[in-house]
């Protein structure tokens, strides 16, 4: 059955017909490959064009993604000119986010005592030279310090993570200063936040957590720009049968919210992180609106992980890995009916680096012959979900939280 027609029946169950209204998405290329090995692919955008992030060989490597021809898959990874942005040698897991300088952060988790234990950072300038780097805690196996979500924003510039123990995990927020060295922390509470993302949202000036656990429902944490916690919405994300997770990258186009989350048949332990990369389309509300299903990997060892997002204009990049191999897919957006939304910080013009408008669309943010476009995306392949008709949103507010 071709993936149209396996998600037609949902399209049914949900409108009794095809869905009237229009998708953002407009065409879904194939997966390419940068011919590079590793994890932690991650695009990125500059004001002088595409760049791919890499992790290997124990540090982090940004190269040019040059553009080849005017198809989604004519991509060359400049692996001749890449820079290593880190200089450590033993690192594990990697964060990256743009600064509104168009400066980067970066933060990644090292094995010194135990497993995951320790995590340092990185202040990068524009063109990818290090400014500076630092600490942001060592020896702490208590702390998980990989799959980190990182943030940097006017507001706060640092990373989270989530406390081991046998109670409810504990997410601790790391301040870290301009040498990229902590400069304090804040308790946000009872979240598991590996694999999350996070998003420094001045149009509706609060800072967005996406986190997933085990329930396969997605989670968005609102917090205020001085932390105060402003509620949570859970949302159910389908299929039913499959587990939605690592909601990892979120960014901003217009009105929407796109997030990227892998999808998975899960087969009980030891059944891995390994799936399907997903891109879910929500309103401000936290509404979903709309979902594509990117790759066809199915579940299993040789899948998809680690999913991350960035926009220029119309061209929307997917970079994810397959069991070490670096692949990204780019996706063309139709932007009418996207509205111009001011995404800039207050005495910034530059659109803060973490999400785009309508008009000019910018960052935030083994060969598998399997792994096609077979998708549910495009206009006619969107899912389209009346979520209040279907009850698939469930909102849960802190007491004297805003309406």
């Amino acid at each position: 059955m071709g993936p149209l027609l396996r998600v037609f029946p949902l399209l049914l169950g949900l409108f009794g017909g095809p869905a009237a209204a229009a998708s953002i998405v407009a065409e879904i290329g194939r997966p390419v490959e940068t011919g590079t090995n590793g994890t932690w692919t991650r695009a990125l955008v500059t004001d002088e064009g595409w760049f791919m992030g890499v992790g290997t060989a124990g540090d982090f490597y940004v190269a040019p993604l040059l553009r080849t021809g005017d198809g989604l898959e004519d991509w060359q990874f400049d692996r001749a000119n890449w820079k290593a942005i880190t200089d450590h040698g033993d690192l594990k897991d990697h964060g990256i986010r743009k600064c509104p300088d168009g400066s980067w952060l970066h933060v990644a988790s090292a094995n010194v005592g135990d497993p995951n234990d320790s995590a340092y950072a990185w202040r990068v300038s524009p063109d990818f030279d290090i400014v500076a780097s630092g600490v942001v805690e060592e020896r702490q196996p208590s702390r998980a310090h990989n799959d980190m979500a990182v943030i940097c924003s006017p507001w706060t510039s640092g990373v989270v993570y989530s406390s081991f123990g046998s109670g409810a995990a504990q997410a601790t927020f790391f301040e870290l200063d301009d040498s990229a060295n902590a400069a304090g922390t804040v308790d946000l509470g009872e979240i598991q936040v590996e694999g999350g993302g996070f998003l420094a949202d001045a149009p509706t000036e609060r800072i967005i957590l996406t986190t997933a656990n085990f329930d396969g429902r997605l989670a968005f944490d609102t917090f205020s720009p001085t932390w105060d916690h402003l509620g949570t919405t859970a949302v159910d994300i389908p299929p039913s049968s499959e587990r939605a997770f690592w909601p990892q990258s979120i960014i901003r186009v217009g009105q929407f919210y796109l997030v990227a989350m892998m999808s998975m048949v899960d087969s009980g332990a030891g059944s891995g992180d390994t799936g399907d990369v997903w891109l879910h389309i929500f309103d401000e509300d936290f509404g979903l609106l709309e979902q594509h299903k990117l790759t066809d990997y199915g579940s299993g060892r040789e899948s998809a992980m680690r999913p991350w997002l960035a926009v220029q204009d119309d061209l929307l990049i997917v970079s994810y890995d397959i069991q070490t191999t670096h692949t990204f897919l780019a996706v063309r957006l139709d932007l009418d009916g996207v509205e111009d939304v001011d995404t800039s910080f207050p005495d910034d013009g530059d659109g803060g680096g973490e999400g785009a408008d309508g008009d000019a669309a910018e960052d935030e943010g083994e060969s598998k012959d399997s792994g096609g476009c077979a998708t549910a995306g495009g206009a006619a392949g969107g899912l389209f979900v009346a979520l209040l008709s279907a009850g698939w949103m469930v909102r849960r507010r802190e007491p004297g939280a805003p309406q």
